[in-house]
């Protein structure tokens, strides 16, 4: 780990993703010393955006394109999981908001909280990532209907923070489809991998062996229940684990129903 004062080292990371004649080539400084998981985060976003790209690049090579767009936030009444080391950063995100937004952010998740409580669900979303029946879960959660606290006139308002998992949701289906309850007319668009369940795995996993989640409803109170874990790994090996999991079979299903 870098002590107090001293200028920390870098190792340059150079990687390539390629997928359908298209493909992304990068580099990315990555610490040598100990870090968490936390200091990939902005990367990590970034290698989505590109990755997300290749996948629109796809759809428009077949004449489609994706509908979602900024004032439709249908999605955002879903069962959103984002990884442990994002739920820490979104509690902080919200420790950091000025007042009176951070206020009026807090009172939101609050409300949901106490919305999930009414109907029963709230052991329910806390075992998610675990439980057999995730799919169905994530319909009685979406027919709840509580919009994401971060949801302001139908819009992200963390949009360059929005967790992975909403970065990789994207349709070619009607704007107005996804406001059903039913996946029935929803397609979703094929991403050639999946950043979020291949930084999930840095942070270990569930009990039962899975990928590590969170719901965002939940994630500012779990990050105050589990404090992030120290620093205990070199960030160069740290990326290299990611990139692994990355370029194992994480993709979506098909262009087809979600």
């Amino acid at each position: 780990m870098t002590a107090p004062g001293e200028t920390p080292e870098f190792a340059t990371a150079a990687f390539e993703i390629g997928w359908r004649g298209r493909k992304i080539e990068a580099e990315a400084a990555i610490p040598t010393g100990t870090v968490r998981p936390r200091v990939l985060l902005p990367l990590v976003q970034q290698l989505a955006t590109a990755i997300v790209g290749l996948a629109e690049a796809a759809v428009r090579d077949r004449g489609k394109e994706v509908t979602c767009r900024a004032g439709c936030g249908a999605c955002c009444r879903q069962l959103v999981p984002v990884t442990a080391t994002e739920a820490h950063h979104l509690r902080d995100l919200i420790d950091a908001m000025p007042e009176p937004r951070r206020s009026v952010v807090r009172e939101r998740f609050a409300a949901g909280r106490e919305h999930l409580d009414e109907a029963g669900f709230t052991d329910a979303v806390r075992g998610a990532a675990d439980a057999p029946n995730r799919l169905a879960l994530g319909r009685a959660y979406f027919l709840l209907g509580i919009a994401c606290p971060f949801l302001e006139d139908e819009s992200c308002s963390i949009h360059p923070d929005r967790p992975l998992a909403c970065r990789e949701y994207l349709v070619t289906s009607p704007a107005e489809n996804c406001r059903a309850s039913s996946d029935e007319g929803i397609r979703k668009v094929l991403l050639p991998a999946r950043p979020m369940p291949a930084f999930a795995s840095l942070d270990g996993p569930t009990p039962a062996g899975g990928v590590r989640w969170v719901a965002l409803l939940l994630a500012p109170e779990w990050a105050d229940a589990n404090p992030e874990p120290p620093a205990n790994e070199p960030g160069i090996d740290l990326f290299a684990r990611f990139m692994a999991s990355l370029t194992r079979d994480h993709s979506a299903p098909p262009d087809g129903p979600a």
